[in-house]
């Protein structure tokens, strides 16, 4: 792999196949859009995703690594072994997105909203809420759910999410 850091910049693709690909740390990925894509096997640490929108696209094998996410739309994503772990997010917006198992150790959330998302399985240890609203998301089995201290949400996205609250407090659900 190449160590320079990679710029990419002012880019759109649409109905492409894209990666794998490897960033070096310091990469810049800056005002990208992606429609109706499929992107796979993305490999980033400690680098800037900004100004980017993913529309209507797939997401596989991408993992962006104590990085910097900010003012990112992913809207209608389809997602299978996603992580953004040790990462910013700042000015991120989530919607109709479809990402079980989505990894969001250690991550921090600055004005970051999920709606209407499938978001099983999401594992949110030890992240940071600075500012997170939650609206009409499934957070089924979703673990570290306790880091979500000072999150926004709906009553019906709190039920979803009542068993993973339950078994990290120490209760035990009976009947």
């Amino acid at each position: 792999m190449d160590t320079d850091p990679a710029e990419l910049y002012e880019r759109s693709w649409q109905g492409e196949r894209l990666g794998p690909a490897e960033y070096p740390p310091n990469s810049d990925l800056v005002d990208l859009t992606f429609a109706e894509c499929d992107i796979v096997g993305v490999l980033a640490e400690k680098s800037r995703l900004e100004r980017v929108s993913v529309t209507q696209s797939r997401l596989r094998g991408i993992t962006w690594v104590g990085g910097v996410i900010r003012d990112v739309t992913l809207e209608q994503v389809m997602g299978e072994d996603v992580s953004f772990r040790f990462s910013s997010l700042r000015g991120v917006t989530i919607r109709d997105a479809q990402l079980p198992g989505v990894d969001f150790t250690n991550v921090e959330f600055e004005n970051v909203r999920f709606e209407r998302c499938l978001l099983q399985r999401a594992v949110f240890d030890h992240a940071k809420v600075k500012s997170l609203r939650i609206e009409q998301c499934d957070l089924a089995g979703a673990t570290g759910v306790l880091a979500l201290r000072g999150a926004s949400m709906n009553f019906d996205d709190v039920m979803s999410l009542a068993p993973s609250l339950a078994r990290e407090a120490g209760i035990t659900i009976e009947g």
